[in-house]
């Protein structure tokens, strides 16, 4: 991503962060889009050691797509654009769904698997929070 890109984005996202709203400048729109201190299926949010690497990506899923059972070693945080998609996680023993505007704190280490549920498909946009040069993605 090209460092302007980036830093736009990141001011929008510290300008969502909480106090910093009141002082967007004038004609700035954010909209706050989630804020949690837990993860999808309870776990306490947790920061990864310095030094990591931000890996932001659009993840498509065709209508009745399956993801099979995988697991994130590390924090992956994600927005649904568009498109159902059905979650389940297996060591909770729970099932979610999630829908277009909706943000997800993925669960980090717990392996789950995903549907895409109704006619269209699933678009999501991921950041991973990785150490350089890894992925955050373990199949079964």
């Amino acid at each position: 991503m090209k460092g302007s890109g980036f830093a736009a984005i990141a001011a929008l996202v510290l300008l969502a962060g909480g106090t910093a709203l009141a002082q967007a400048p004038a004609g700035v729109e954010v909209t706050m889009l989630g804020r949690s201190t837990q993860t999808a299926t309870g776990q306490p949010v947790a920061a990864l050691p310095s030094p990591y690497e931000v890996v932001f990506a659009r993840g498509v899923l065709p209508a009745g797509g399956v993801l099979p059972m995988h697991r994130h070693p590390w924090p992956r945080y994600a927005f649904v654009e568009s498109g159902r998609i059905r979650v389940r996680y297996e060591a909770a023993g729970i099932e979610r769904e999630f829908g277009p505007g909706e943000a997800i704190i993925e669960a980090v280490d717990q392996w789950h698997e995903g549907v895409a549920v109704g006619s269209e498909p699933v678009r999501i946009l991921v950041i991973d929070h990785v150490p350089p040069g890894r992925s955050n993605v373990v199949s079964r």
